[in-house]
């Protein structure tokens, strides 16, 4: 049996944005998507079905934060995280 990747995901706490802002970077929306284009609509649909969906969601708000000189991140990731520990199996 091969090992489950998820859990190599270490999740940031919610009160530090850098490991956030980390934790987001490390995951490049642009490769599993094909583009910019498809990675922002993908982004920007919230499907929220898989990791790889909250992971892009996450990543593309921190470029955006980043271009915009803002945190929004953190307030999306706040969100996200419920999410994120469901579909990785862990209790809070």
């Amino acid at each position: 049996m091969l090992p489950d990747m998820n859990d190599d995901i270490m999740l940031p706490p919610q009160d530090d944005p850098q490991a956030i802002f980390a934790f987001a970077m490390s995951f490049n929306g642009y490769e599993p998507f094909g583009s910019f284009e498809a990675c922002a609509a993908a982004a920007k649909a919230r499907r929220r079905e898989t990791l790889e969906d909250l992971r892009n969601e996450l990543f593309f708000a921190c470029r955006a934060s980043r271009h915009m000189g803002d945190d929004g991140y953190v307030a999306l990731y706040a969100e996200l995280r419920p999410l994120f520990e469901r579909m990785l199996g862990r209790a809070r």
